[in-house]
């Protein structure tokens, strides 16, 4: 079915002087144009805009995004998984922020005491370490694993030997760049069945997710801003990685 400018504008809310621009923009090409001379559109357009809210909606600026759907490699499926893992995972933080607020509204009424530590529950994804190193935290490196405000030293210490052994691999991985191997290489490929295999402890990693989570890495902000201080083509590096070892080992 096809549709006109003005009816994927009331189907999207997307305004139709935006619709325009992101056809002048070379984001969005119409099916076809009626003799006419009206813009029409069909699904691959009506799924193609879907994946620009998606990425808007996920902080990528318009010139990202035509990088991204621009790329021959592109994969919807794939994407729409990363996506959904994006999403669950800045869910999690909203749910985790909306229990702070809560905690601090009964503290403030002086219906319930609060830890001066709970302040600040949920507002970083990703925290620091020594030397301002990048500190991992599992709900970056496995989105969904969010911590649980209330754990113990016992859950602390799990967590960070997660921490550690993300950073352990993305250590490797950089060591291999800088050796000058190919991601498809034997030597990377055995890191990233370590990879794997550690993400498949935290979400059954089949090969659809486990190619979103290489999107992920080489294309969501909050991966790059901490991928690229250890290297800067480790995000593009590790994805390729990933992206071979799902279509030739899962």
């Amino acid at each position: 079915m096809a549709y006109t400018v003005k009816k994927i504008s009331e189907l999207s809310g997307v305004s139709v002087r935006t619709l325009h621009f992101y056809e002048e923009a070379g984001l969005l090409k119409p099916a076809y144009y009626g003799s006419n001379g009206y813009r029409y559109y069909e699904e691959k357009e009506l799924l193609q805009l879907q994946q620009i809210l998606f990425f808007k909606e996920l902080g990528f600026t318009l010139k990202q995004i035509k990088k991204v759907l621009g790329r021959s490699d592109f994969d919807q499926l794939s994407s729409l998984y990363s996506h959904k893992q994006a999403l669950t995972s800045e869910w999690k933080k909203i749910e985790l922020l909306l229990k702070t607020i809560d905690k601090t509204i009964n503290h403030l009424k002086g219906k319930e005491k609060m830890e001066d530590k709970e302040i600040y529950y949920g507002f970083n994804l990703v925290k620091r370490g020594k030397g301002n190193e990048p500190y991992f935290t599992s709900e970056l490196i496995v989105l969904g694993s969010v911590r649980n405000p209330t754990k113990d030293k016992q859950e602390e210490s799990f967590y960070e030997n997660i921490d550690r052994r993300a950073k352990d691999l993305f250590r490797k991985i950089k060591n291999c760049i800088e050796k000058g191997l190919h991601p498809t290489s034997s030597e990377v490929q055995l890191i990233i069945k370590a990879h794997h295999a550690f993400i498949d402890e935290f979400s059954i990693a089949t090969i659809e997710v486990y190619k979103a989570y290489a999107q992920l890495y080489r294309e969501h902000p909050e991966f790059r801003k901490q991928l690229d201080p250890i290297h800067p083509k480790l995000g593009d590096f590790i994805a390729k990685a990933m992206l071979w070892f799902a279509d030739n080992e899962l």
